[in-house]
């Protein structure tokens, strides 16, 4: 029986597989080294865990019920 979780993973999989070919298809198109700029690396590593502190934070500061 197919479940929530295993749609999220396998849409989380699939997805991956098409950001990876299209990499891959981008490196073979354009192969020479590329600049990159360290702000937007970190920025790309920390700011998904970041928005998802806020995003909790938030809930537990709007939540209706005290126990959360």
């Amino acid at each position: 029986m197919l479940t929530s979780k295993l749609i999220l993973v396998t849409f989380t999989w699939v997805i991956a597989f098409l950001v990876s070919i299209c990499l891959r298809a981008a490196g073979i198109a354009h192969p020479n080294p590329f600049h990159v700029n360290q702000f937007l690396v970190w920025f790309l590593v920390f700011a998904p865990s970041f928005c998802l502190l806020i995003y909790f934070l938030v809930k537990r500061f709007f939540s209706l019920d005290p126990s959360l």
